[in-house]
């Protein structure tokens, strides 16, 4: 038992398919946001930090509190 509930059995097959299409999608989507043309518009200071730091603490950035996922 761990934290009061029985262990679980795991994911199953299609879980683990999905959480894995999920990981690839969020990769895929960091590399297109971090690469975007958009950054080399912004002058290389501090502003460019706040930007990114900015769009990093945007509610639909942020996991929800429940389960971890991001706000849709």
């Amino acid at each position: 038992m761990t934290g009061g509930r029985e262990a679980s059995s795991g994911y199953t097959p299609e879980q683990e398919a999905e959480e894995a299409r999920l990981w690839s999608l969020v990769q895929e989507l960091s590399i297109e946001v971090s690469t975007n043309p958009y950054w080399a518009t912004l002058p290389k200071d501090d502003a460019l930090v706040k930007a990114r730091m900015q769009l990093k603490q945007h509610p639909k950035a942020q996991p929800d509190a429940a389960g971890g996922a991001l706000a849709a």
